[in-house]
């Protein structure tokens, strides 16, 4: 379970509320590996890539438009977490294994979204806030 409490804050609210939403959807998923059926864990992490598609489209949208100096660092590290995620997806779909999906969350995905909000969006909410003002 990832608890929302744990997740570094950024100085732009509206990307805090779209890690929020990715945290909900990660603990759905959670449950859904542990006891949901088969299509219910699919469902899941669809669900989950579909956000995170919105999400990073909504922060490269916005760091795009303003010319953030980092945009394609930015860019680059969402799009490799997403490819890793789709793989994560895919063998899922082959192999049915909710071990491998579980560690996938545990042990890549959470890690990656602690760092990135870390060493990335905090730079970029510290940007669109001057930016705003």
């Amino acid at each position: 379970m990832l608890q929302k409490s744990s997740l570094p804050k950024v100085a732009y609210e509206d990307m805090n509320e779209m890690h929020y939403e990715e945290a909900d959807l990660i603990n759905h998923l959670f449950k859904e590996i542990e006891s949901g059926s088969d299509k219910n864990v699919t469902t899941a992490v669809e669900e989950l890539l579909e956000h995170m598609q919105k999400h990073f489209e909504f922060e490269e949208g916005m760091l795009k438009n303003r010319g953030f100096a980092m945009f394609d660092i930015h860019r680059n590290d969402h799009a490799r977490i997403l490819n890793e995620t789709r793989m994560a997806y895919m063998n899922w779909r082959n192999f049915r294994d909710r071990e491998a999906l579980k560690e996938f969350l545990e042990d890549e995905f959470i890690e990656w979204l602690n760092l990135h909000i870390q060493a990335m969006d905090s730079v970029a909410a510290e940007f669109l806030k001057k930016c705003s003002k």
